[in-house]
C-alpha cells in the first residue's frame, strides 16, 4: 500500500497505458493499482505482444470492468470464504478423530487430543525480505507470502505495515511519515480497498477520506489542504 488510492479515472488511464505497453511488447509494470484479475489478463496479452489476439484484449477489458464494478473483489471474497470454511472443516475433522464403532457396542478408550493454539500470531518480515513475482504478488522464501510486511525508515521509524494473504494485500494497511506521524490507514480484502480509508498531511492534519463499498467501488472522497480547509467533497456513486 503506497500513497493515495487511485480514483476510477486514474485507474482507467493506467489501464489504457499498460494495455498499450503490453500490446507493443514492452511487458508490464508492477504496482499499477490494477487488481489481480486485470493483471493476469494483461500478462496474457504481453506474452503475444503486437500479435495478441483480439479476444485477449476483450478479456482484459472485461477483467478491468470487473475491477471497477467490484465483481472481481466479490468473487475473491467468496473464494476466500470457501477456503477458510474448508480449512476450518479440515481442522475440526482432525480434532474429532476417528469415530469407528468398537465391536460389541463398547466404545474404544478416548485418546487425548493434542493441544492446539486458539490463535496464531501473524508472521512479520521486513520489506527487503520480499520480492514480487511476475504477477505483482508479494513473495518470501519462494512462496506467496501471508503475514505482515514492515518497512522501516533510516531513522528507525516504521513507515509501512501491510498485511498480506497469499501474496495479496488483505487486512489492515498502515503508513507513516518519516517522523512517525500517521500517513494512511485502511483495510483491503484480497487487494480491494473497502470501508473508510484515511490519509494525513505530514503536519498531522487530515488530507483525505475515501469510502469504498464492500466490493471495492469508490463511494465518496473528501480532501483537505494542509491547514484543514475542505477542498473537495465528492460523491462518486450512491448506495
Amino acid at each position: 500500500m503506497r500513497g493515495d488510492r487511485l480514483t476510477e479515472d486514474q485507474l482507467t488511464r493506467t489501464f489504457d497505458a499498460v494495455l498499450e505497453e503490453a500490446l507493443s511488447g514492452q511487458g508490464l509494470r508492477t504496482c499499477t493499482g490494477l487488481d489481480m484479475a486485470t493483471d493476469d489478463a494483461l500478462w496474457e496479452i504481453a506474452k503475444y505482444g503486437p500479435g495478441a489476439p483480439a479476444e485477449l484484449v476483450d478479456a482484459a477489458r472485461a477483467a478491468f470492468a470487473g475491477q471497477l464494478d467490484g465483481s472481481n473483489a466479490a468473487r475473491w471474497r467468496a473464494e476466500l470464504r470457501r477456503k477458510f470454511a474448508a480449512r476450518g472443516q479440515h481442522a475440526a475433522e482432525r480434532e474429532s478423530g476417528p469415530t469407528t464403532e468398537a465391536r460389541g457396542g463398547a466404545e474404544p478408550p478416548a485418546k487425548p487430543l493434542a493441544a492446539t493454539p486458539t490463535s496464531v500470531r501473524a508472521m512479520r518480515i521486513k520489506g527487503d525480505q520480499t520480492y514480487l513475482d511476475e504477477y505483482g504478488r508479494t513473495c518470501h522464501a519462494g512462496e506467496l507470502f501471508t503475514g505482515e510486511v514492515e518497512e522501516v525508515a533510516d531513522n528507525g521509524h516504521t513507515e509501512l505495515l501491510g498485511t498480506y494473504c497469499s501474496g495479496i494485500e488483505h487486512g489492515r494497511q498502515q503508513e507513516w511519515w518519516p517522523d512517525g506521524t500517521k500517513r494512511a490507514e485502511g483495510v483491503t480484502i484480497m487487494g480491494a480497498a473497502v470501508g473508510e480509508w484515511r490519509y494525513w498531511h505530514a503536519n498531522g492534519w487530515p488530507s483525505e477520506v475515501v469510502v469504498f463499498d464492500e466490493n471495492g467501488r469508490e463511494m465518496s472522497r473528501k480532501r483537505w489542504n494542509a491547514v484543514g480547509e475542505l477542498i473537495m467533497d465528492h460523491v462518486t456513486r450512491r448506495a
